[in-house]
């Protein structure tokens, strides 16, 4: 397991939340819970709003798909949880199997949201999410009940507490960059070192949440299909 330690997560936040206090000259009197309630949260009502968009439509998608699965369900069954639950994989290969595509993803993400394209990247990202957790979820409901709920649950758990903050974050940070680049704003000095510590930091974080994945999950995962 890579050596990480949390005093350094700590550090490339207040890093970043220190670049950009001065950048908006915010730095006295205030704290951490101040600056994200009056930085983020604003954006993460937009964000919500657009998640439970597309979630609709995934479970809407899903409804019609269950109904009109015929006598053939193999696609339908790659959907099943207890069918994916049931195959543990190894932690270590599960591990390096998901951290560049992880990592990877994240970083496309965040060199395009430095771009004109950051904005919409975001809006159909959230779509995107809202679509796959609605169809996911409801598939899952359809075929299990109330157990198919607690394994898609399962699935989750814990790294999505890590995963879900880490993308609303970048995701806030993308468009406040983004905006800045659709404004005509040079993209140099301050404003690119600010956006590289946030980079550095929610890369950190999924790296946490990968970590969890690999070894946390997968005993969830079989405590509850034993059970």
């Amino acid at each position: 397991m890579p050596p990480i330690k949390v005093g350094g997560v700590r550090l490339l936040f207040f890093a970043a939340v220190s670049y950009t206090e001065r950048k908006h000259g915010k730095g006295k009197g205030g704290s951490v819970r101040k600056f994200i309630k009056r930085e983020f949260f604003p954006f993460w009502k937009l964000f919500l709003l657009l998640f439970a968009a597309g979630f609709v439509l995934g479970t809407v998608f899903a409804n019609l798909a269950y109904q009109n699965r015929g006598q053939d369900v193999t696609e339908l069954q790659m959907f099943s949880l207890e069918a994916v639950g049931s195959a543990v994989p190894d932690s270590k290969d599960y591990f390096f199997y998901l951290l560049p595509r992880r990592l990877a993803g994240m970083a496309v993400l965040q060199v395009i949201g430095a771009t004109v394209l950051g904005v919409p990247l975001v809006i159909a990202e959230l779509l995107g999410y809202g679509f796959f957790f609605g169809t996911f979820l409801g598939i899952a409901l359809l075929q299990n009940g109330i157990r198919g709920m607690l394994l898609f649950a399962a699935a989750l758990l814990p790294q999505y507490l890590l995963y879900v903050p880490a993308a609303f974050g970048m995701f806030t940070v993308i468009c406040y960059m983004s905006g800045q680049v659709i404004q005509r704003n040079r993209f140099f000095g301050k404003k690119a070192v600010q956006y590289s510590l946030w980079c550095l930091l929610f890369l950190t974080v999924v790296l946490w949440g990968i970590l969890l994945e690999c070894y946390v999950n997968p005993l969830i995962l079989q405590w509850l299909i034993e059970s």
